[in-house]
């Protein structure tokens, strides 16, 4: 009986009175003794609900999960596949071991316009630090307003509104292409050989 209580799943306390009943039980006469297993079957009844609740809980999910469970997988290797049944790659117009015309035109431009922007760069910028140590000095006074108004009349460009807009990266490039590549075949080719060269000068 005690295993039977045990196994059902009362709390230790009530495992901890059931012993002690059945050794009471032992001691006194069978009326007490029935007392004791009354009391054992009134806990049993309280949980027993509580236990096929939890039962049935269970058993649901194991249905559930054994009816969704996909079936065995098999693994089936990949075929090997000879080089013969793929299709050649597709051609293309730039060759890294072919340097055709438009690419070694392209080359040489993007050297020299990254040599040459170079120079610009730094003989403008030394006179402009020039100018700002004469004028600081106070031997020489610089118009940078007109200086100014000069560059955009140059370099910006009008929009149908009317607005003036200065130049960008890319309109720098999409004219300089335009520029070089004017009544020049080989476009494609030479622009990956000028932004080479712009990469390697």
């Amino acid at each position: 009986m005690v295993s039977y209580v045990l196994r059902v799943g009362l709390r230790p306390c009530s495992a901890q009175f059931l012993r002690s009943s059945t050794a009471a039980s032992k001691r006194h006469t069978s009326a007490a003794h029935f007392g004791t297993r009354l009391a054992v079957l009134r806990h049993t009844q309280r949980s027993l609900p509580s236990l096929l609740t939890a039962t049935g809980i269970a058993g649901a999910a194991l249905g559930i999960s054994s009816s969704t469970t996909p079936s065995t997988l098999h693994y089936v290797p990949p075929s090997r596949a000879s080089p013969s049944q793929f299709p050649p790659p597709p051609k293309s117009s730039v060759n890294a071991y072919e340097l055709t015309f438009g690419t070694v035109c392209g080359l040489c431009a993007g050297v020299f316009a990254k040599k040459s922007a170079r120079m610009v760069a730094f003989f403008f910028g030394g006179l402009f630090v020039v100018l700002q140590y004469l004028g600081s000095m106070s031997l020489v006074k610089v118009d940078w307003a007109r200086m100014a108004s000069g560059f955009e009349n140059l370099f910006y460009t009008t929009d149908t509104l009317g607005n003036k807009r200065p130049p960008t990266a890319w309109s720098i490039w999409r004219w300089t292409v335009d520029f070089l590549t004017a009544d020049f075949q080989p476009r494609a080719s030479f622009v990956v050989g000028f932004a080479l060269g712009l990469r390697v000068g």
